[in-house]
């Protein structure tokens, strides 16, 4: 799989993470999507698993929402948490993903992009280790959710229904 066209200027996930210093480990793999994959593919525990949703707002503008992956998404709440109507706020086309510097079964809370909005469920604090998305489906990023909240700076909701 190829990897995924950025956008003039905007870095990867990957090398966010790589040049934040935050430590991390990419594990490389067959391109997965979803947390079956992930499970079966990788054996990779469902309690450690951080799925990055990707909304767009009806202004162009981006929402990631980072919740565990068994969780289900309150647009609601997401909506109230970022600031937007909840009419305005819809989940992206797999083709837009790639304005962030991302793929397809490669969404990440980590993100390059000025003005994107990242909301985490609040849940995410007390995970440990988590594995994530890199912004490709053939690499998964293993990293501790506390390093990673420090990182981005995210709002907080309870974002499961």
């Amino acid at each position: 799989m190829s990897q995924p066209v950025e956008p003039a200027g905007v870095l990867s996930p990957e090398e966010v993470l790589r040049k934040s210093g935050v430590p991390f480990t990419v594990l490389d793999h067959v391109p997965i999507v979803g947390r079956h994959d992930a499970e079966t593919t990788l054996g990779l525990a469902t309690e450690q698993l951080l799925k990055t949703m990707v909304f767009r707002t009806a202004d162009g503008g981006f929402v990631l929402a980072a919740l565990p992956v068994t969780g289900r998404v309150n647009y609601g709440r997401l909506a109230r948490a970022a600031g937007v109507s909840r009419a305005k706020l819809r989940q992206a086309d797999p083709e837009e993903l790639s304005l962030l510097g991302m793929e397809p079964g490669g969404a990440s809370p980590v993100c390059d992009l000025p003005g994107v909005v990242i909301v985490f469920d609040a849940s995410v604090a007390h995970m440990g280790t988590v594995y994530c998305g890199s912004g490709r489906a053939d690499r998964t990023v293993q990293i501790e959710a506390e390093r990673l909240i420090d990182l981005i700076g995210p709002k907080f909701e309870e974002l499961s229904s």
